[in-house]
């Protein structure tokens, strides 16, 4: 297999809830948009809970601003909940309407009603203002090495089965390890490209050392158990 290694500039998360807006200042850096994760986080706004504390940025409000700032962006999603598998041969404006008469249906368990109606109107709104969605039933090794032909991705993974690691409580300033009451937590990372192996060069806004290999049946299987808060999805960027 031929290496392939997209350039990017690394830089760490600088508070617990911005893995988000530190990885996509990872993917911009490639097309030389140098913005701190700070900077995004004020144009990006997380969302918060009942209290007003930070509960971080879904993926898909990162890929509507980037649409904002002149990208095309392709978002390939694998979930099953918030989307409806039999929804990928819908043509986009169908595929809207779907989504929206989801947003009062079935609320996701473990995510309430609240995120359920977040992650929905996250898609409606990526779509609304240009962005292309494939809905697929798996991601598959495959698909990951095609799309890196063209530039590095952003996917959510699940912490937890990147890296074997037990589960945590979450605060504002730091994750406490629990293994009774903690929650499996999924976090945005950068895949910039592949060694002759096929494993996957990752950059990570958290964990070091901040560019790390994994191989592609670990790297699968992160992806798809970010499925517990439906954020097993990807999206790329492409200059227009």
């Amino acid at each position: 297999m031929d290496k392939i290694e997209h350039h990017i500039s690394h830089t760490y998360q600088p508070t617990n809830t911005t893995c988000s807006q530190t990885a996509l200042s990872i993917l911009l850096s490639h097309y030389e948009n140098i913005i701190e994760p700070l900077e995004l986080e004020e144009r990006i706004p997380q969302t918060t809970n009942e209290l007003g504390e930070k509960q971080g940025t879904i993926n898909q409000h990162l890929a509507t601003w980037c649409l904002s700032q002149g990208f095309n962006v392709t978002m390939y999603t694998f979930d099953c909940q918030i989307i409806d598998q039999s929804w990928s041969t819908l043509e986009k404006d169908e595929l809207i309407t779907r989504l929206k008469l989801r947003k009062d249906g079935w609320v996701v368990p473990g995510m309430g009603e609240q995120w359920t109606i977040e992650y929905t109107q996250g898609y409606i709104d990526f779509m609304e203002a240009g962005g292309e969605l494939h809905i697929q039933q798996a991601v598959t090794s495959d698909l990951l090495y095609e799309l890196l032909q063209k530039g590095p991705l952003l996917p959510c993974v699940s912490f937890s089965t990147l890296y074997g690691s037990g589960r945590t409580v979450l605060t504002q300033e730091e994750d406490t390890p629990d293994d009774i009451n903690g929650r499996a937590t999924n976090h945005s990372i950068v895949i910039y490209g592949n060694d002759e192996n096929g494993n996957f060069l990752v950059a990570d806004p958290f964990k070091k050392p901040g560019k790390l290999v994994i191989d592609k049946e670990r790297m699968l299987a992160a992806i798809s158990t970010a499925q517990i808060e439906c954020d097993n999805l990807l999206f790329q960027l492409y200059k227009k």
